[in-house]
């Protein structure tokens, strides 16, 4: 019996898709490096950011972290920084950090 995913579960995807794609233009990986670096291939990467509900792992996620260096280099004794990050951290990692907030007044501006 196949599992259908929700509307819910399907729009989270193409946001983490959508994420991913902004980093690879970022820091210019094309699918197929990426696809070296992840055990996903070239074509799903390519039908993901493409716009497709392809499924995320966390190994996937994990993976794509450590390829645009976004992983803290602070790790215990004997874990790669990677293998602490669970899937949440690693979809807040990947997003565009949000827009600077506006400029607050002085204090003296206001006398």
């Amino acid at each position: 019996m196949r599992i259908t995913p929700s509307q819910d579960d399907i729009n989270e995807r193409k946001g983490i898709w959508q994420a991913i794609c902004w980093r690879m233009n970022v820091h210019k990986v094309p699918p197929k490096e990426l696809a070296h670096q992840t055990p996903y291939s070239q074509d799903l990467i390519e039908r993901g950011i493409g716009g497709e509900a392809v499924p995320i792992t966390l190994d996937f996620l994990r993976d794509c972290v450590k390829a645009f260096g976004l992983a803290s280099g602070r790790a215990k004794n004997h874990e790669k920084p990677t293998d602490i990050l669970s899937y949440g951290k690693c979809v807040e990692l990947l997003k565009p950090s949000p827009a600077m907030p506006p400029r607050q007044g002085n204090f003296w501006d206001y006398l």
